[in-house]
């Protein structure tokens, strides 16, 4: 069953029928798709998109208690032609990391792209693991 709308509800939509048409007229402007397009960047929803996801991806797995100064220094001390890392990757197809200042590692352009978002836990955790199951 809808739930209509409350009597109060009604009466402030007639009295304010100008904002929520500008309201609606913003909402619409934003769907269009000149809003996604640049002239000569074929590729910038994509690129727009890819950084939203980064972003949210980020805030969703910071935890509460996590330090974030420790995190803004290990991005500030990072050392020239070195790129930051998650050890544990936050997208993994195994395990899913935090964005916490000891799951940050440097490594250059070269061991980050071999890498990709793959996670390969060291032996004596894995046979840890095993034998708590048991």
């Amino acid at each position: 069953m809808k739930k209509l709308p409350s009597p109060l509800t009604i009466a402030w939509c007639k009295k304010n029928k100008a904002l929520i048409q500008e309201m609606n007229a913003k909402f619409d402007k934003k769907k269009s798709p000149e809003h996604w397009t640049r002239p000569g960047e074929p590729n910038y929803y994509k690129t727009k998109l890819a950084a939203h996801k980064l972003r949210a991806e980020k805030l969703n797995r910071l935890p509460r208690w996590a330090d974030e100064q420790e995190i803004e220094k290990v991005f500030r001390d990072a050392p020239d032609g070195v790129e930051i890392d998650h050890v544990v990757p936050m997208q993994g197809a195994l395990v899913s990391g935090l964005h916490v200042a000891n799951n940050l590692q440097y490594l250059t352009t070269k061991e980050n792209a071999s890498k990709h978002n793959n996670f390969k836990p060291r032996r004596s955790i894995i046979y840890r693991a095993s034998i708590s199951l048991f």
